[in-house]
């Protein structure tokens, strides 16, 4: 065993040896600045943050090589960053999945709101209002005044002003009593779409599922 390691630490300070590890270090440095490289190409979440993470593995093998500390410490913060934010990509992307498959769940979307206090006899919105948020109604009642419609806790409304030609709301929501509700900016709504199409997708199939639904109900009303 001995003799192994003195033939190859022969061979590691030998000309050739050297050469090698010269071209093996080049084409690592290569190979981790591509991954950077490529993970500021994609355009999707995904594929962006397992390039980062393969550019994360290089660029630590890179500094061990180097002895590069500031390399080192670089890559090995941003890999578990990285794989969090591709773990809840992926559950993002499961979750949406799970409520079109179903029904319309909106715990997903949940993590991305943020809480808001209403009193009784104000309104969240009126009619002709710029919409620019969804809400969630996590306590209290709210009516929707044109429709005659009482919404009840865990009940989604005012995202159909995202669809709509002019942005503006379609109807005025009022408060029977204090509320709590979860809201959600349009934007955000965007940011995410963008961040990944497929959950995009899915949104879009979600909101459509809504409108079918709020479609029957109008009918069986009316008939």
């Amino acid at each position: 065993m001995s003799d192994l390691i003195d033939a190859a630490t022969t061979w590691i300070t030998s000309e050739t040896g050297k050469t090698v590890g010269a071209v093996a270090l080049a084409a690592l440095a290569w190979a981790e600045a591509s991954a950077v490289v490529g993970a500021a190409y994609f355009k999707r979440m995904i594929p962006l943050r397992i390039t980062a993470m393969v550019g994360n593995m290089l660029g630590v093998t890179l500094g061990l090589a180097t002895g590069n500390l500031p390399t080192i410490a670089k890559h090995a913060i941003n890999f578990p960053l990285n794989f969090s934010r591709l773990r809840e990509m992926r559950r993002l992307i499961d979750s949406v999945r799970e409520a079109n498959a179903n029904d319309l769940n909106i715990e997903w979307l949940k993590p991305f709101m943020h809480p808001e206090s209403i009193r009784a006899t104000d309104f969240v919105f009126k009619r002709g209002d710029a919409g620019n948020e969804a809400y969630v109604l996590v306590e209290g009642k709210i009516e929707i005044v044109e429709r005659g419609v009482i919404l009840e806790p865990g009940a989604i409304f005012g995202e159909m002003a995202l669809f709509t030609k002019s942005g503006k709301r379609t109807a005025t929501a009022k408060c029977l009593s204090d509320v709590r509700l979860l809201t959600i900016t349009y934007e955000q709504f965007e940011q995410l779409y963008f961040q990944n199409p497929e959950f995009g997708l899915y949104l879009v199939r979600l909101i459509v599922r809504r409108f079918e639904a709020n479609h029957i109900k109008e009918e069986l009303e009316s008939s």
